[in-house]
């Protein structure tokens, strides 16, 4: 119990406050609407999307997430609808968060493909503790309670056949809203940006390499800095995805040469999709610090279902 108890104080001591307020999520490439309200809509058809992420599975009670999103795209095809579900749960602390996303998709250019899309979530976050699992020396010092917040989050997106480029925020109003004078030892949330940028480059005309790159800044009263995400993703005949991300750690933003050299993690991650519907995703995060050997790798599934439509349909296919 000690030796837990030591490894899960190095854990969060390493790893700013940030880590705790903000769910983290390796197959965001798969499906935008997690980190961006604009991104609902994009792929046209009616699209269900889930998945579970286990964080440090050799140690007890790690970080654990799951998630639900379903979007779809309007007659009018200019209007993008979307729903976010989430629980993340982080040792004795548990948080919901619920949104519904709307995103309007503006034509830019002469082929259709070329949208930019702004869009927008409202919805709420709620907080628990479990007090009662606390193991404290005096049982009345801890006493947290529950939490209900509303929320918004706001997000760009621009697409066509071969590029994409996003920026998205997250917890617009839950921070302003929060009640920091009320005697709780609770942390507000944090503001999140997610910046978003990739391409699609043909190798042979059935292998497709995608790289691209996510920024993720935070800013809140414990912590400042942001990781990148660097991602390269080859796709064999349309099916299967095959691909690698290095992470960096929290930076302070002083140098980005150094900050790209403070490594985080690796990332491996597949998707297979059959009859142009189905999908499954799998990733395992290998952790490049210290205390990967004693809590463990990270590992991470998704599914997702499309029901194509009749009287809507895609005209390219969608790599983003």
């Amino acid at each position: 119990m000690k030796k837990y108890f030591f490894l899960l104080l190095i854990a969060f001591s390493t790893a700013p406050v940030l880590a705790q307020q903000v769910a983290q999520y390796s197959q965001y490439m798969f499906n935008g609407l997690y980190i961006n309200p604009a991104y609902a809509g994009y792929r046209g058809s009616v699209n269900f999307h889930t998945y579970y992420r286990s964080q440090w599975t050799g140690m007890p009670d790690g970080p654990q997430t799951f998630a639900l999103a379903a979007d779809m795209r309007t007659a009018s095809d200019n209007v993008g609808l979307g729903l976010n579900l989430m629980s993340d749960r982080v040792g004795l602390e548990k948080r919901i968060y619920a949104y519904a996303n709307y995103a309007y998709r503006l034509r830019v250019g002469w082929d259709p493909e070329d949208r930019l899309s702004f869009g927008l979530g409202l919805g709420f976050i709620h907080s628990g503790f479990d007090n009662a699992a606390a193991r404290t020396l005096d049982p009345e010092s801890v006493n947290i309670e529950n939490s209900f917040l509303p929320d918004a989050r706001f997000g760009v997106y621009y697409s066509n056949n071969t590029f994409f480029a996003g920026v998205g925020v997250d917890n617009l109003i839950s921070r302003l809203v929060f009640n920091e004078d009320n005697g709780s030892t609770r942390i507000p949330p944090v503001t999140q940006y997610y910046v978003t940028g990739g391409g699609i480059v043909p190798l042979t005309t059935d292998i497709l390499l995608k790289p691209s790159i996510m920024i993720k800044n935070a800013d809140n009263a414990a912590s400042r800095g942001w990781t990148t995400d660097l991602n390269a993703a080859v796709i064999f005949a349309e099916q299967f995805t095959f691909g690698l991300s290095y992470r960096t750690a929290l930076s302070s933003g002083s140098r980005l040469a150094d900050d790209l050299r403070r490594p985080n993690s690796i990332i491996a991650l597949a998707e297979f999709v059959a009859a142009s519907q189905f999908r499954i995703g799998y990733s395992f995060d290998y952790a490049l610090n210290k205390i990967n050997n004693q809590v463990g790798g990270t590992h991470e599934i998704s599914l997702g279902y499309s029901l194509n439509k009749g009287t809507q349909r895609v005209r390219t296919p969608r790599y983003f």
